[in-house]
């Protein structure tokens, strides 16, 4: 049961973190877009300030959406010993995640990294890291050849 819990937190911190970043890279494209200028200190600043601020809120949506969707996919593990299932089902748990929250968002998308689809493709694919990092740390090996 500890390694369960220290995969989830693992899975859910450093996946959080990973969002954290390409969200943060993705704003300070949209405003280089702009014509804003912003150098390598500014760019910093800003993925440090990014990582102490919203990942938190990012690992509160990573958690949820891993508490859905890791059952989910263990239920399919027991019925196919196929690992690949944990990173799907963080990947699908966060599209639907994102899904859910933009629809119930007063603005037309939460995050604004999400209103392009390599953004929102890659924010996505954190989930599939969360999934895959927690079956590796949470499932020992020995258990696939011998699940019971």
């Amino acid at each position: 049961m500890l390694r369960i819990a220290f995969a989830f937190i693992v899975a859910v911190l450093v996946a959080s973190a990973a969002a954290a970043v390409i969200q943060t890279q993705f704003n300070l494209a949209a405003l280089a877009d702009l014509a804003v200028p912003i150098d390598g200190a500014t760019r910093w600043a800003a993925t440090q300030h990014d990582l102490l601020h919203f990942t938190p809120t990012m690992a509160m949506m990573m958690a949820a959406t891993l508490a859905v969707a890791l059952p989910i996919a263990y239920a399919l593990y027991r019925r196919r010993l196929q690992r690949a299932w944990f990173a799907l089902a963080g990947l699908v748990g966060l599209m639907a995640a994102f899904q859910l929250i933009d629809y119930l968002a007063p603005m037309p998308t939460l995050l604004a990294v999400n209103r392009e689809l390599l953004g929102w493709a890659l924010m996505c694919l954190c989930g599939g890291l969360a999934g895959q990092l927690f079956v590796t740390l949470g499932l020992p090996a020995a258990q696939e050849q011998n699940p019971c």
